[in-house]
This record gives C-alpha cells, sequence and structure tokens, in this order.
C-alpha cells in the first residue's frame, strides 16, 4: 500500500478512535504535516472543529472548553514552533488537572537530527507537564488490528485518571498526505473502554473520620478550586457539624445559596487572625486568598482531595485524604449527628459587621472603582451564565467581594499557574458551552489581543468587562509598590492606552462605562462586546486600604477571643 493512502488511512483511524472514547470537540491550527488528521476531522460527521491560526490560543481555547465540560478535548499541531506555542496552555493544565489531547503531527524518523526543515525533537517534548506520552511509528502495516485503537484509548484513559492533565501522541507523517477523497477507509476494530473508580472511603475508614470530626467543636470547612461541588452533601455535613463554610471563589460554592457559607471571609481572616478553629477540613484544592493561608496552622488541617498531588505551599497539612470530596461529605453527613450552630452564629455575626463595615464603599451609584465592578456583577448572576476572573486583580477582587444572593453559573478562572496568557482564548473556549460575563485587565487583555478573532465563531455570547488602570496594578499591592521610580516603567508596564480601537479591528461592540449605572446598562443588553472600566491604580490601592482599615477596626471592636 502507498504512503499516501497509509497516511490517509491512520489519520481517518485516529480521528474516529478518538470520537468513539468520547473525545468530539478539535482545537485545529493549519499546518500541512497535520493534513491526514485535519482532513479526517473535516470529513467526520460527528466531530466539531474550531479552527484557529494561533496554536498558543487555540490551546487556551481548548483548555476553556474542556473546563466547561469536563470533558477531554483535543489539539491538534503542525510541527515545529507549532509545540512550543502550546507550552502556556499545557503548563496550565497540567497544574489545574484539566484534560486535554494533544495530537502533535511530526516529520518521519529519516528526518530527525538531519537539519530538516520544520523538525525538531518533539519526544516527551513537554516533559513532566503532560501524564502520558507516546510516540507512534510513521502509517505502515502489519501492525496489530487494535494497536491505534487501544493506544487512543490508553491516551484518553490517562487524560482523566489517576490524575486528570494533558497527554500527548506524536504522530510522524511522511510525505504525500493522502489520496484523493473517499479513497481511504479507516481500520475497523473493536474499542477498549477504560471504566475508572470512585474514590471512596471504606466503611470503617467513613465511620472513623465521622467520629474524629464530631469531636470537634469549633471547625471550619474551606472549599478550595473543585469541579463541580456538591451543594446538597457538603452543606448537609456543614449543618450536622455546626461549622462554618470558607468558600474560595474558584470553587464555585457560592453560585448556590447556602446558611453556612461566611462573606468575607477574607476580611474577616485578615482582621482577625487570632480567630482560631479547633480544626479545618479543606475540601478540593488551592485557595486565592492569601490571608487565608497565612491563617492557617496551629490545629489539625485536613485535605480531602480527589489524586495524590500534595497541596501544601504552607506544609501544615496533618491529614490527607485521597477520596471525591464530593463523596466524603456525602458518606459522612449520614453519620454524624448534628450539633448546636453557636459556632457558625459567631462568625455570622462577624460576617454581618463586616458588611457593615463595606457597605458604605458600594453606596454612591455614581462613584466607579475596581471593587464596584465586582459588586456590580452580584445583580447579574444567573445559573445559564458562566462567569471568568483573570488574573492578578480581578480573581482577588472577586475573591473579596464577590457574593452573590442568588444562584448564579460556574465561576471559572486559570488558576493553575495564575498567568496572564490566553485568557481570552479560554473564553471564548467556556462560550462555545454557555453564555460567559468575564471581567479582566488591561494587561492581561494586551496578552492575549489577537484571541479576539475567535468570539464571532463562538455559540453563545461573551460580555466582557475591560478594567484599564493603565498597566498592572497588582504590583501596587505588593513590595515593589513602594519603590515607586521603578513601579510604572519596570513593573506596571504603565500605558495611556484606551481599547476602542482593538474592539473595531475585531469588530466587536465597545463601551465606555464611567458609573456603575452605566455598567448596568450594558450588562443588561446580554451581547457578545467589551465594556472597558478605566481607574486609577493608586486610588484603588487606597480605596482597597481603607477598606481593610474599616473591618478590622469594626471587627476589632466586637471580636472577643473567648468564642
Amino acid at each position: 500500500m502507498n504512503r499516501a493512502r497509509q497516511n490517509e488511512i491512520w489519520g481517518k483511524t485516529l480521528i474516529e478512535e478518538l470520537i468513539q472514547q468520547g473525545v468530539d470537540y478539535f482545537c485545529l491550527s493549519p499546518g500541512n504535516r497535520a493534513a491526514p488528521l485535519a482532513l479526517a476531522v473535516a470529513n467526520h460527521p460527528k466531530a466539531r472543529c474550531f479552527v484557529h491560526y494561533d496554536e498558543r490560543g487555540s490551546a487556551f481555547h481548548a483548555l476553556g472548553y474542556a473546563k466547561a465540560t469536563g470533558k477531554p478535548v483535543c489539539l491538534i499541531v503542525t510541527s515545529g514552533t507549532a509545540l512550543g506555542n502550546l507550552m502556556p496552555a499545557v503548563m496550565e493544565a497540567y497544574h489545574s488537572r484539566i484534560p486535554l489531547i494533544l495530537l502533535t503531527a511530526d516529520r518521519p524518523a529519516e528526518l530527525r537530527d538531519t537539519m530538516a526543515n520544520q523538525t525538531t525533537d518533539q519526544l516527551k517534548f513537554f516533559g513532566e507537564f503532560t501524564r502520558y506520552f507516546f510516540d507512534l511509528p510513521s502509517p505502515q502495516e502489519g501492525l496489530p488490528e487494535r494497536f491505534l485503537g487501544t493506544t487512543i484509548a490508553q491516551l484518553v484513559s490517562r487524560s482523566l485518571f489517576p490524575v486528570q492533565g494533558p497527554v500527548q501522541l506524536n504522530c510522524p507523517f511522511p510525505e504525500p498526505f493522502f489520496e484523493e477523497p473517499g479513497q481511504a477507509i479507516p481500520i475497523s476494530a473493536e474499542p477498549i473502554f477504560y471504566t475508572h473508580p470512585e474514590l471512596t472511603l471504606s466503611r470503617d475508614h467513613a465511620k472513623e473520620w465521622a467520629d474524629r470530626l464530631s469531636s470537634y467543636e469549633k471547625g471550619v470547612i474551606a472549599i478550595g478550586s473543585m469541579q463541580n461541588p456538591d451543594h446538597t452533601a457538603i452543606e448537609s455535613l456543614a449543618k450536622k457539624l455546626g461549622w462554618p463554610i470558607i468558600a474560595d471563589i474558584t470553587s464555585s460554592y457560592r453560585c448556590h445559596p447556602s446558611q453556612h457559607t461566611i462573606p468575607y471571609a477574607h476580611h474577616l481572616l485578615k482582621s482577625l487572625p487570632d480567630l482560631r478553629p479547633d480544626v479545618i477540613l479543606h475540601l478540593g484544592d488551592q485557595c486565592v486568598s492569601k490571608p487565608f493561608l497565612q491563617w492557617l496552622g496551629g490545629c489539625p488541617l485536613i485535605h480531602v482531595s480527589d489524586h495524590p498531588m500534595r497541596n501544601d505551599p504552607m506544609h501544615l497539612v496533618t491529614d490527607r485524604v485521597i477520596a471525591s470530596a464530593n463523596i466524603f461529605c456525602e458518606q459522612l453527613s449520614l453519620l454524624v449527628k448534628e450539633k448546636k450552630h453557636t459556632w457558625l452564629d459567631h462568625w455570622k455575626e462577624l460576617a454581618a459587621n463586616a458588611k457593615r463595615a463595606i457597605d458604605p464603599f458600594f453606596a454612591d451609584p455614581k462613584e466607579m472603582s475596581e471593587p464596584q465592578v465586582i459588586k456590580t456583577l452580584e445583580a447579574f448572576t444567573s445559573e445559564k451564565t458562566a462567569l471568568f476572573f483573570a488574573n492578578s486583580m480581578p480573581i482577588r477582587d472577586a475573591d473579596m467581594f464577590f457574593y452573590p444572593t442568588g444562584a448564579s453559573g460556574p465561576v471559572f478562572a486559570n488558576r493553575g499557574l495564575s498567568g496572564i496568557d490566553g485568557n481570552i482564548a479560554t473564553c471564548a473556549g467556556i462560550a462555545q458551552v454557555m453564555p460567559l460575563i468575564a471581567v479582566m485587565g488591561d494587561q492581561t487583555f494586551l496578552h492575549d489581543l489577537n484571541s479576539l478573532v475567535q468570539w464571532k465563531k463562538v455559540s453563545h455570547p461573551i460580555q466582557l468587562i475591560l478594567i484599564n488602570n493603565g498597566g498592572g496594578g497588582i504590583f501596587s499591592f505588593v513590595d515593589v509598590g513602594r519603590k515607586k521610580e521603578i513601579l510604572d516603567p519596570y513593573f506596571a508596564n504603565a500605558h495611556q492606552m484606551t481599547f476602542e480601537k482593538a474592539a473595531a479591528l475585531f469588530d466587536l461592540p465597545y463601551t465606555l462605562a464611567t458609573t456603575p449605572d452605566e455598567l448596568k446598562m450594558e450588562l443588561q443588553e446580554g451581547k457578545t462586546g467589551i465594556i472597558e472600566v478605566q481607574t486609577n491604580r493608586e486610588e484603588n490601592l487606597a480605596l482597597h486600604r481603607s477598606i481593610d482599615n474599616a473591618v478590622k477596626e469594626t471587627l476589632c471592636g466586637s471580636f472577643s477571643t473567648a468564642f
């Protein structure tokens, strides 16, 4: 059989096997070496394909789609520097445990290490940032009929278990890449399917943990980043124990009305470091709030998550439970006897006092600020609309101030490595699944500007609130912020740009909102577009400090270490 037909057969077989395994969304960046794969996707009736010219933007789009669906997404790229452009999204996916399938087209073995054009060493290119790697041989006859099918099944399984993340299949194709359409058919073989276990506690372990947690009077449940937290199970356990819940913004737990979630926990812990529990039960993974991390310690810290990775930057975890946090809570809530809520009532009282100190800062409907953007969003939550908070200040402000009173959709952020890469493309991937409201700073926006072209091709609207403070506002909050002479040129990257022309370049609606009421009017439209909000970095720093001081003054006057 000639090479062209063999390439075409393998390309079609690989895509067919992926679809058999439930992977039906493909992100493709054009490149000739990937032609057998691209043609197979284009001609498969069950394949959905998103094409974007920039591999980095394509990869972050895939990341966003995988976040929103919980399903693996397939990325197809050509050889050479294309792989390097995937690296930021692969690193983010590795650290945030997002399943990506990387099909990297390559030159055949005879062209490697020969200085052949667009040829580099692609073997285990991403190093430890992939959960699994396999280098296919060039398409050929004589291999077991099920070879490609079992390889794809292993690839998809390893993206999901034991720890979710990116996997790479290197695919060398020699020229010519295909024959006339319809000449070749995929290899037909029975696929293999993997069944993954649910990570539960044994009956004895569940009883031991139920007894142990019941022995603590003053406990706290902290919920870090989680995919689909089971609100019913967690709320039931919190009710039985009588414990407050500190819900990180990335947990999406604030999306559900709760009698146990403590608003303004960031400010409580920052103002009252002596507010000590007897035990902390940490469900899920990392949390945004630095005061929360600094507050840990001095009591048992029990971390429950469905993977073996160490999530313990302060080295304070005393007990590590590898289990589904949702199932853990469901099992224990059936065994724990309900307690009185005196400890919880004290936390609620403190939270109410913090709210009274914070509310006056948002009372003026004409006063726009970065925290005000977050507070304004509280009125626009919907179970059918997702939220995305970009890194630097937006995600931190959301963690401090965003406490909707009604149900809202899931909250997304790229917190695996907390970079500003690819946030616009990530939003596009999410918007293939559901409508989205995003909050992003000017530096993050500039970093991924060319991905705006994706927004015209997605299924649902994206409303972006673009906070333009003329640079990197977060650097005003860290130590280097005290060095005024180097802050603007070397860290904040200060500028005087506005973004109406960037929106026009990509044919996107643009509005400048100068008051909270104007922002509300634009959000009510619910249509794709950019809403720019201009703020001042120095004023923003001063506002945060004023809020901190007001909360601290109020809480310290009402706090007693007796409870």
